[in-house]
């Protein structure tokens, strides 16, 4: 009967055998599982030092993470069942630790970037492998209990009828059997059965015996000692998880105050010059209507200098009946001339400030460009910021580049308000040089009106000189006309010029507006996330 108890005990110590061979997998597989949160930590910190320290030191750490778990493998896969799933949950560790170390030391942000959406991907498929091994571990305990507990309940059934048919003969060893073996196995299935339902303060009885008995009590403080342990991994591997995402988070954090105090200052800048700059394309469009208005007074007492030379002309044919009438034409047209010469001075001016105005919004649009640099340069360095986030800043990404263009556009639009500057400058020059010759013109009609005021006092004497002085006082007008005509068409190619300059003035605003809103979405993306 002993012997038929030992031999029906020996499936149930098979199955606590195989319990304690799926606890011993188990406990590499959470292992694997730690090993990976541990890596995912050690890349986030690394990840957050600048590029000139990564070097092959400073990642030798992930190799020091992955290698212990993956050699922690060796013996579960060793006595698997399947141990296919395992071999790829060690070759996962080892890839990912290597990727990374590969990853961190990239210097190109395309190829970075690829090898970053790499390790993510490695990361899913080894989340994916593991969460299988776990499962095929915990199938594999939950049937060996099962079929344990109903072994310990069909040995424990077939010692009681066989005691009770020899309790005749042998009542002795039917009581040996009942309380020295069918009752310490029920009693180490029950507690096999907490542990099964998690329960790690269970006590182990009987580990003292050295028969199959006190072997099965061992396996089961394995059993136990292995669920603590395991539950220990898990707690470890939670919190290390927590700390990684705390320190992702303020990392972002710190990007993004560092890129909104540096970006909206810029953006504030850009924007105070462009609105100085529509204050003086608006100033600069006044003085040229200005210009234009006292180009048509000039033009008009040109005008009226003509006339007055032809009525000169003509008194001089009849000069000895015509004397007062030509002393009186005569001082009309030195008038005149004095008037002119004042009006051209103050044209002169005017156009001399047009000039300086052109000259201050050259400055502006070159300060302009260089903030547009800046800002494009501080876009290509938060696009590698991105790169450097992973999926975590791919949003980033995308807002950085938005930004990149808005400062391109910036800058297109501030080369175009410099060409249409230049194009001023030079017409404000030339009509500086215009007006010149309209001032040497007039004081020489002057000059000439006085010499007639003489002539007329001699008339008897200088008739002749009085004809030819009138004639060329007749090409001087004609001169002045022409002259005067052409300011009037550079005053009005500079107001063309201004309202062009106030139009860009208004769309780099509208720029630097919009500008100002991306960076503020972006900033509000790369806190939230």
């Amino acid at each position: 009967m002993i012997a038929n108890q030992w031999f029906s005990a020996q499936p149930m110590v098979g199955n606590i055998a195989a319990i304690s061979r799926e606890q011993t997998i188990l406990n590499g597989i959470v292992g694997a599982q730690l090993a990976m949160a541990r890596m995912r930590d050690a890349l986030h910190s690394l990840e957050a030092r600048p590029a000139d320290r990564l070097d092959e030191a400073a990642t030798r750490e992930l190799d020091q993470i992955a290698r212990p778990a993956a050699e922690g493998l060796d013996r579960p896969i060793a006595i698997a069942l399947k141990p296919d799933v395992l071999r790829r949950t060690q070759e996962g560790l080892l890839r990912y630790a290597g990727d990374a170390r590969s990853y961190l030391t990239e210097r190109q942000p395309e190829a970075r970037a690829k090898a970053r959406r790499a390790l993510g991907e490695i990361e899913a498929a080894a989340d994916g492998v593991i969460g299988e091994s776990i499962r095929n571990a915990q199938s594999f305990t939950a049937g060996a209990t099962e079929a344990a507990l109903a072994q310990a309940d069909a040995a424990s059934w077939r010692g009681l009828i066989i005691g009770l048919v020899g309790l005749a003969v042998v009542l002795a060893s039917a009581l040996l059997m009942i309380f020295g073996v069918s009752r310490p196995i029920r009693r180490i299935g029950e507690v096999l059965l907490g542990i099964a339902d998690g329960r790690s303060d269970v006590a182990i009885p009987y580990t003292e015996r050295f028969d199959e008995i006190g072997e099965t009590a061992r396996s089961a403080r394995v059993f136990r000692d292995n669920l603590i342990r395991s539950r220990t991994l898990g707690a470890e591997a939670a919190e290390a998880r927590t700390e990684a995402e705390a320190r992702r988070k303020s990392a972002m954090q710190a990007i993004a105050d560092g890129f909104e105090r540096t970006v909206g200052g810029i953006i504030r800048v850009v924007s105070d010059a462009a609105t100085e700059l529509q204050a003086t394309a608006e100033s600069m469009t006044g003085t040229a209507n200005e210009t234009a208005m006292k180009s048509a007074t000039v033009a008009s007492a040109a005008a009226a200098a003509s006339t007055n030379v032809q009525t000169v002309a003509s008194a001089a044919e009849q000069l000895g009946s015509s004397v007062s009438e030509i002393g009186r034409q005569v001082t009309g047209s030195a008038d005149l001339a004095q008037g002119a010469v004042s009006e051209a001075d103050r044209t002169a001016q005017s156009v001399q400030a047009l000039s300086a105005a052109a000259t201050r919004i050259g400055d502006v649009v070159g300060l302009i460009s260089n903030i547009a640099g800046q800002t494009n340069l501080l876009a290509l360095n938060a696009t590698i910021e991105a790169a450097r986030a992973g999926e975590a800043g791919r949003g980033f990404a995308v807002v950085a580049t938005e930004v990149k263009e808005l400062a391109n556009q910036t800058a297109k639009a501030t080369d175009e308000i410099a060409a249409q500057i230049g194009q001023i400058q030079g017409a404000t020059t030339e009509a500086v040089a215009a007006i010149g010759s309209i001032t040497g013109r007039i004081r020489e009609i002057n000059s000439v009106a006085t010499s007639i005021a003489t002539a007329v006092e001699e008339q008897s004497a200088a008739t002749q000189e009085i004809v030819r002085n009138v004639a060329e006082a007749a090409a001087g007008t004609g001169a002045v006309t022409a002259t005067i005509t052409g300011v009037a068409d550079a005053a009005e190619g500079t107001g063309a010029a201004a309202t062009q300059v106030l139009a860009s003035a208004s769309a780099l605003s509208g720029h630097a507006e919009r500008l100002g809103a991306e960076v503020q979405r972006f900033i509000a993306d790369v806190r939230a996330a």
